[in-house]
């Protein structure tokens, strides 16, 4: 089915489509070489609310505890690409780290892009893998489950193997008149029956796109919420209202309105003359996925929401903002509106001067020495952050790094 919405587009859609997706092909392997830290993911395709499976990257760390697997906190990420390019792939430094420094479960959804799928199936599949994680009635909830609990008990059984190929290495090697014992009875696996994940430390990160996917979860949307004065359908945030847990969400350059196409944005003063060719491409193919007339949803444009009546109180939003792209001074309007309309305290900007839209996202190898410090301190800031809102800290909302603006916000 998807094959033949790919093949009914014109031609012109197909060899850009097919051009800007070419990344996705990357083999899985390369992540031995991009993250050899690991740990590696392994995918779960989640049922949705229609007839499609969700494939969903998985991140847990090897060396967990009993304790710590009995009850795993949950990161729910969405990589970016404008809704019609970029894969979980990409995500695999970031999603590991996660996974490593706090000890819990991360979730990489690889949800549906234009042109094959239209607007709101991203918004569609992002609630549905939380979801999955929060309600026992909705599908996916006991896959997810079944299938962390049997990668924990793969990486207990892998690290038994390894210990006991160690014991035999150094019987090998044994020397009579050492007080050693050539051997050992292995311990046996911990058993845990199910697997709890901990729905009261919950994380969203989202990079561009996906960070339009991440706020999306914490917005509720009243009826006649659109700015144009349309009526729109009332649209609750998957986390009801009675949710009183800080939930972080980690927004790195976000697309908070959609109005305008890549080439129509403002940009700031010292930004890079753009490329003609991608300029039109990405024109091209933004309305694959969100037709014009659809751009002001307020789903499609989740920065133009009301954030004293939308944002979920819970929320606690560490923003990532680079100087050079064309999201920023849209952001820098959503950070006005929320001082404005009262949840200044429960948002942290970090502004980085010099930095370009998609820089942490970006292997190392591409990047100057100052380039991979901002991204190794964001990834670090990131990771403090999510855990000092899990336990309540408020000082971790606080701006390090202000900048001094001119006018509309250009960086001095």
């Amino acid at each position: 089915m998807a094959m033949k919405s790919f093949f009914s587009q014109p031609w012109d859609i197909q060899w850009k489509t097919a051009l800007v997706r070419l990344p996705r092909a990357v083999p899985r392997a390369v992540l031995s070489f991009t993250t050899p830290q690991g740990p590696q993911p392994f995918t779960v395709d989640l049922k949705s609310r229609g007839k499609h499976k969700i494939p969903v990257w998985v991140w847990i760390a090897e060396d967990l505890t009993p304790a710590e697997a009995s009850c795993m906190p949950v990161i729910i990420d969405f990589h970016g690409g404008g809704f019609v390019l970029g894969s979980c792939l990409e995500q695999a430094p970031f999603c590991s780290k996660l996974a490593r420094e706090l000890r819990g479960v991360v979730l990489s959804v690889d949800y549906r892009m234009g042109p094959i799928d239209k607007f709101p199936a991203a918004v569609e599949d992002a609630e549905d893998v939380l979801y999955a994680v929060l309600d026992p009635e909705r599908a996916g909830y006991d896959k997810l489950r079944r299938h962390i609990r049997q990668r924990i008990h793969e990486n207990w059984s892998a690290a038994r193997a390894q210990k006991a190929a160690a014991r035999a290495q150094r019987a090998a090697a044994w020397d009579p008149n050492s007080p050693i014992p050539m051997s050992r009875t292995p311990s046996p696996l911990p058993v845990i029956d199910t697997v709890n994940l901990d729905t009261t430390r919950i994380a969203l990160s989202g990079f561009s796109s996906g960070g339009n996917l991440a706020l999306n979860l914490a917005l509720s949307i009243p009826v006649s919420a659109a700015p144009d004065g349309t009526e729109t359908k009332a649209w609750p945030s998957p986390f009801p209202a009675s949710y009183s847990f800080p939930i972080s969400l980690l927004l790195f350059y976000p697309s908070f309105d959609a109005r305008q196409l890549p080439s129509e944005r403002t940009r700031p003063a010292n930004f890079p003359l753009p490329n003609g060719f991608w300029h039109e491409l990405n024109d091209t193919l933004t309305p694959t996925y969100l037709p014009r007339d659809q751009a002001a949803h307020p789903r499609a444009s989740p920065g133009l929401n009301n954030v004293r009546e939308c944002l979920h109180p819970a929320a606690r939003m560490f923003l990532i903002l680079p100087e050079l792209d064309s999201l920023a001074h849209q952001s820098e309007i959503w950070v006005k509106k929320v001082e404005d309309e009262g949840r200044a305290e429960d948002l942290r900007v970090e502004r980085f001067k010099g930095m370009k839209h998609g820089w942490t996202q970006m292997p190392d190898g591409w990047l100057t020495e100052t380039e991979k410090q901002y991204k190794d301190e964001t990834y670090d800031e990131a990771v403090s952050f999510t855990k000092g809102i899990w336990e309540g800290k408020r000082d971790v909302l606080e701006t390090t790094r202000p900048f001094v603006a001119g006018v509309d916000g250009v960086f001095m």
